[in-house]
């Protein structure tokens, strides 16, 4: 993917639709979850954690106030990073919280510059996985954990599900949890722990069906202009619901270590 069409991606979910589908925190399992993750992944108050894809920062900042913890949070989308940091600012953590845009496949960090790095369901949507991953592996110090949220694909992707609401669910990029193993191991990983928690995305795109109904009141259509179609597409969510209540996609929670060298 060439970085005219990272920036495109990066637009479309910089768009005020997004939040009012989602919420503040954009992701399945919201906050709870996060918490979790963090908590999977050792999150101590001495470390230094990146967060990959962080949106407008909501997880970082909830982290640093629950774990102590120093976050750096990067983002492709020049926007969210304004906000990000704007709105940290607003509630006292700039101390403590940082934002800078980059790309997750050219992370602007030094070697081991990490304790841990999380990566909240935006793995999959990234081109190239394995660049990725080594990426997040080489800022990592020796030891460092690794903490990512995501979408799981189950069964093949229905032709339904392969348009606007596939990808933003996250679910036309994911990979079978086996495939996550694979790539972890591939790119150096170590004690790669996986555990499901599905509830969450249905529970998720529950939530985005009750407020489907009620987005127009809050945008004009030339939102929807700028989503290529969006209103249109989310007639089909009901598909991905299916899809997900038979079975055919789940979440999530994937930790591993950067291996500590002989």
């Amino acid at each position: 993917m060439d970085n005219h069409v990272k920036s495109r991606s990066a637009k479309f979910y910089e768009m005020p639709v997004l939040t009012l589908l989602f919420g503040s925190d954009e992701h399945p399992g919201g906050i709870p979850l996060t918490r979790e993750l963090a908590g999977s992944a050792l999150v101590g108050c001495d470390d230094r954690v990146l967060d990959v894809a962080c949106g407008r920062g909501e997880s970082a900042r909830v982290l640093t106030e629950h774990f102590g913890c120093r976050i750096v949070g990067i983002d492709y989308s020049e926007e969210n990073i304004r906000r990000a940091n704007e709105l940290t600012e607003n509630v006292g953590l700039s101390s403590r919280v940082k934002f800078v845009q980059g790309d997750a496949e050219r992370l602007p960090f030094a070697n081991d510059s990490f304790d841990v790095v999380i990566c909240e369901c935006s793995l999959s949507t990234f081109p190239d996985l394995a660049l990725a991953l080594t990426e997040m592996k080489r800022v990592l110090r020796p030891g460092g954990r690794l903490g990512i949220s995501d979408v799981v694909l189950n069964q093949a992707l229905p032709e339904s599900l392969q348009d606007l609401v596939g990808h933003v669910l996250c679910i036309s990029g994911a990979l079978p949890i086996d495939g996550y193993r694979d790539v972890l191991d591939q790119t150096g990983f170590s004690a790669i722990r996986t555990r499901d928690v599905s509830e969450v995305l249905g529970d998720m795109i529950s939530r985005m069906e009750r407020r489907i109904g009620v987005i127009e009141n809050f945008l004009d259509r030339e939102q929807f202009e700028l989503a290529n179609g969006l209103s249109a597409s989310f007639s089909s969510i009901s598909a991905a619901r299916d899809f997900v209540l038979s079975g055919g996609a789940g979440y999530a929670l994937i930790t591993g270590k950067k291996p500590i060298a002989n």
